[in-house]
């Protein structure tokens, strides 16, 4: 489903989103999981600490909150959801008889975004809840977005390595880390051996493919703070915190030995290589 000719995807494509209501009466979740149907997954909790748990659980897309309840009330719930790091900036509503400016200002300082009383409107709670969804699934595929731009900007398009840009900047600060500290940290330079003569022979899409079965199998070897980087054509190079120098030649020997058993076909015919 899209929302124009050119095929961008709707809201919807990201899947239904989730609505928490909070309140220790049944009555008044029931009331509202009525009032939202058809908005998103409702789920529900009966007390401020069971609140807490569960959205931290589900990190859901909206909070509906009551602030009276036993125990731990609303606004302790929300001080609570605003320390964990993947809830601060959670919507959260509270809906709530405390009809009073004072309880009002109060919410809206910890950092709820409104504030409903009751008795309320039923189009007026599906109004406010609809475009707090919407403002969230923007600002999700606006995340979304940015994580493939940034993805884009720092890796090598053909291999999926990372690009000389990106390399030459984590250099830096592998270089200051290690002038600093002192710290260990190995740097090694890869390049295939022949590789003009791979193009010359069998064409550029072999020695493409030759180049991402070369950063596939290398990437499998290293651990994950290592950075694997395309300098250019068939020039890579790796970055290896913590690493000290005799460890090198067991890592070189670990890489030499996986390119040699690499293998591209081209039609009858398969390529090796080394490095």
């Amino acid at each position: 489903m899209t929302d124009n000719a050119k095929g961008s995807p709707t809201l919807d494509a990201m899947g239904p989103q989730t609505i928490l209501l909070v309140d220790d009466a049944p009555e008044n979740v029931l009331l509202l999981s009525r009032i939202l149907d058809g908005h998103g997954n409702i789920v529900f909790a009966l007390n401020g600490a069971e609140a807490v748990e569960m959205a931290r659980d589900l990190n859901p897309d909206i909070i509906l909150l009551d602030i009276e309840m036993p125990g731990m009330d609303g606004f302790s719930v929300l001080k609570e959801i605003r320390m964990i790091e993947a809830l601060r900036t959670t919507p959260v509503i509270f809906v709530t008889a405390r009809a009073d400016s004072l309880n009002e200002e109060t919410g809206l300082n910890l950092g709820a975004i409104d504030y409903i009383s009751k008795p309320f409107s039923a189009p007026i709670v599906r109004a406010r809840v609809r475009n707090q969804l919407l403002l969230r699934s923007y600002a999700k595929r606006l995340e979304v977005l940015n994580e493939k731009l940034e993805r884009l900007a720092n890796t090598d398009a053909l291999t999926g390595a990372f690009n000389r840009r990106h390399f030459m900047q984590a250099l830096e600060i592998e270089h200051e880390r290690v002038t600093r500290y002192g710290a260990k940290c190995l740097i090694l330079m890869l390049d295939i051996d022949h590789f003009k003569a791979i193009n010359d022979t069998y064409g550029h899409d072999i020695g493409d493919k030759a180049l991402v079965a070369f950063h596939e199998a290398v990437a499998a070897i290293l651990r994950g703070p290592d950075i694997l980087g395309r300098l250019g054509g068939e020039e890579f190079a790796i970055i290896a915190p913590e690493t000290d120098y005799n460890n090198g030649p067991y890592l070189v020997e670990r890489i030499m030995k996986a390119v040699r058993a690499l293998s591209v076909e081209s039609g009858e015919e398969e390529v090796r290589f080394t490095v």
